[in-house]
Order: structure tokens, then C-alpha cells, then sequence
């Protein structure tokens, strides 16, 4: 098929654009290099330098032929949705809107959006798929309208709510990526700072997983909300502790006071997924820290 993956330069999306060209589909990447690395884009894939919020969409959807869009592009920080929700409103909203309205016209056979835990809000249990969306920061808020678009669109559309994504070429600047963050700080000796002394919980899925559950996605054209995640609960503390365990290195850390917007506890029940039978998380938290750790002492990088 002929898929087209927006912030497939970024850290998701060319995971996920090299699986796609490695299973023979044709693969074109948007993006417009603010998060994401030309590098990472793999041989084989169209690559179209652009921003989503600003972009001729129909021209190229329709230059492209797209059968399915990914769409894997967002800024994905609650602080920084809180203290500038405008700005996350141009990079989290505007452009699911405007890529939904495209895809209507250019009738695209498929849209995926990679939404998030965030639309639920704080939990007191793994949220399920029918748990009805608070999200408490506008970093969620935004995520929760764009799933609306896509549904309004007309385009059969699945949205992928993620846990905490992890892996290789996540990028150390995200405040979602806490292990890449941790995993830069250790190794380089900076302040690690720590919010809430790190009580929080959070669910850690790898992002091998995620890619394989977009795949499932495309394949069996999932329709609707689906929640992909590991359905435990790990403290951010723990976290660190298991990075500079792997690293054998210690952290400097200093505790700060919660950030607003910021949940206490986030995880996902994603059995609605593992029960199609189709998917379920393969990468334990240990095995995936310790890849993580080796792709950053190996190759020395911040992605």
C-alpha cells in the first residue's frame, strides 16, 4: 500500500516507517525536521519536508497516491501545554484537523492517529477504552479533539491511545520521554530533576510494540479507539533506578514539587487489543531498558 506517515522523521515514525518498507509498502514521510532527524528516515521512504499546520495536504496526498496516513507528529509535553496551550493547540490540534478535512477530499482509504493515555485523565485503575475522556491537561484536551476530527471525517479511522512510549532515537529534550531523559542526564552528569520525588506511575510500552500494534492497525483496519500499553503501573523513581542500574552509573537527582497538569497515576488496560488476538506487548520493561541503554553507550546519541 501506498502509506503516508507524518513525523516520520521523529522518533515513532521512522521505527515505523522501516518496519513498513522492510513488509514491501511504499512510504512517504512528512515532516518538517523541528523534532525530527533527516537521518532517521529510512532508504526506500518519499520524504516531503513540510509542517502539517501549514502544508498543501491534498496536493500531497493526491501527488502520493496515499491509500492510509499515520499520523505520528505532535509535541508531546504537558508542561509545555500548559504554559503555551496555543502553541500546543498549532502542533496537537490544527493539524489533525486539517489532515482529516484533506484526507475527506482526497478520499484516503485509512486514517490513524497516535492519540494518548493523557485523554483520560488521572485513574485510579488501568482505563479502559469506555472510560469517559477527562484529560487534565490541554496537551490531552487537544489530543481528544483531534480523535474527534478523524471520526468526523467520513475516512474509516483508528486512534491509538499510547502508554509511555520508549526505545532508541527518542529524543532527550520530550517531557515524555522520561527514560531517554534519564538515560542522557546519567551518562552526561547533569541534574536530574525529579517531580514529585518520582511517586508517580506510569505504563512503559516499547516502541517496537507500538509499532507493531499500528500494524495490526493497518492490517485488520481496527476501527475506533483502541488503548495500547503494558497495564502496569511503574513509578517514575523506579525508572531511574533501573537506568542507572543498566548504566552502572549514578544519578544526581533533586526533587521538585508536582507540575501542573501532571497526573498521579496513567496506565492502560489494552486487553480489548491482545484480545483480537492479533497483538499483545512483547518487550518486557527490563529487556527494553537495557536495549535502550546499549543504543545510547553504542552509538552515543540523543535522537
Amino acid at each position: 500500500m501506498r502509506i503516508l506517515i507524518t513525523g516520520g522523521a521523529g522518533f515513532i515514525g521512522s521505527h515505523l516507517a522501516e518496519t513498513l518498507i522492510a513488509d514491501g509498502h511504499r512510504i512517504t514521510v512528512l515532516d518538517d525536521l523541528s523534532g525530527g532527524q533527516r537521518s532517521n528516515v529510512p532508504d526506500g521512504a518519499d520524504f516531503e519536508q513540510a509542517d502539517v499546520s501549514e502544508a498543501d495536504l491534498d496536493y500531497l496526498l493526491a501527488r502520493h497516491r496515499s491509500e492510509v496516513v499515520v499520523h505520528c507528529a505532535a509535541r508531546a509535553s504537558v508542561s509545555h501545554s500548559m504554559s503555551h496551550p496555543l502553541a500546543d493547540y498549532h502542533a496537537n490540534q490544527l493539524p489533525a484537523f486539517r489532515l482529516a478535512e484533506a484526507a475527506s477530499r482526497q478520499r484516503v482509504g485509512q486514517l490513524i492517529l497516535l492519540s494518548t493515555s493523557g485523554v483520560y485523565g488521572p485513574v485510579e485503575r488501568p482505563a479502559r477504552e469506555t472510560d469517559l475522556p477527562a484529560p487534565a491537561n490541554y496537551y490531552g484536551i487537544h489530543k481528544w479533539a483531534a480523535e474527534r476530527y478523524f471520526a468526523l471525517s467520513g475516512v474509516p479511522w483508528t486512534a491509538l491511545r499510547l502508554a509511555n512510549v520508549y526505545g532508541p532515537r527518542q529524543r532527550s529534550d520530550s517531557e515524555g520521554g522520561a527514560v531517554a531523559i534519564f538515560l542522557s542526564h546519567v551518562l552526561s552528569g547533569e541534574p536530574i530533576h525529579l517531580y514529585a520525588a518520582g511517586e508517580q506511575t506510569r505504563d512503559y510500552v516499547y516502541v517496537s510494540d507500538v509499532v507493531s500494534a499500528i500494524v495490526v492497525a493497518i492490517q485488520q483496519r481496527l476501527p475506533g479507539v483502541w488503548n495500547v500499553g503494558s497495564g502496569k503501573e511503574t513509578r517514575i523513581r523506579d525508572i531511574l533506578d533501573a537506568i542507572t542500574a543498566a548504566l552502572q552509573r549514578p544519578a544526581n537527582v533533586q526533587i521538585e514539587p508536582p507540575r501542573p497538569g501532571d497526573v498521579a497515576r496513567s496506565s492502560l488496560d489494552a486487553s480489548r487489543l491482545v484480545g483480537t488476538g492479533f497483538w499483545r506487548p512483547t518487550v518486557s520493561l527490563e529487556d527494553g531498558i537495557r536495549r535502550t541503554a546499549e543504543f545510547w553507550l553504542n552509538r552515543g546519541i540523543s535522537s
